[in-house]
């Protein structure tokens, strides 16, 4: 009786740690190449003082590297899992200090305080923030955009190659709002 509940705890774990892992329907957890984020980050204008927030952090590599940069780097995440892990990884960087990950839905959010949003995630949920970014930003905030792009609005820089393979990095498109 006790090894059967053991078993069965462990498995509830394990489920709940499987569910968290892969939650959210916005995008799959594809962790972003890092060869060009850095070159990216700094022409959107990433440096000391500026509000930076990336929507969907997965396990954090671009808001660590936003930090790097001098910003107050800021992740929204629906994984917990993916949370604990950018902390982790923050800390391991030494950027923990310049670094907020949390837990959330990322149309539940309000971002009026970015200076800069980056966006990795599929075409639903990039035309769905497109709105709500116009609306919440203010005027002159950078967005930049991986791999899937606004539809209405126009890059002033764009970055990068699209790729058939998501693991080379992809494309970037970054814009400033009117």
């Amino acid at each position: 009786m006790e090894n059967t509940l053991i078993l069965i705890l462990g498995l509830l774990a394990g489920c709940a740690l499987g569910l968290s892992w892969f939650a959210g329907s916005d995008a799959p957890y594809v962790p972003t190449n890092m060869d060009l984020i850095n070159k990216v980050l700094k022409a959107a204008g990433v440096k000391k003082d500026k509000v930076f927030y990336e929507l969907g952090s997965g396990d954090g590599r671009v808001v660590v590297e936003a930090a790097r940069l001098g910003a107050k780097a800021n992740g929204i995440e629906q994984s917990w899992m993916r949370v604990w892990l950018s902390r982790f990884n923050s800390r391991k960087a030494g950027t923990n200090k310049a670094t907020h990950f949390c837990h959330g839905n990322v149309f539940d959010r309000n971002y009026y305080p970015a200076d800069i949003v980056y966006i990795y995630l599929l075409t639903p949920a990039v035309h769905k923030l497109e709105a709500k970014l116009q609306k919440e930003l203010n005027k002159g905030a950078i967005v930049i955009t991986q791999t899937y792009h606004f539809k209405d609005w126009k890059p002033f820089k764009k970055m990068g190659e699209k790729q058939t393979d998501y693991r080379l990095g992809g494309d970037f498109q970054i814009y400033r709002v009117n």
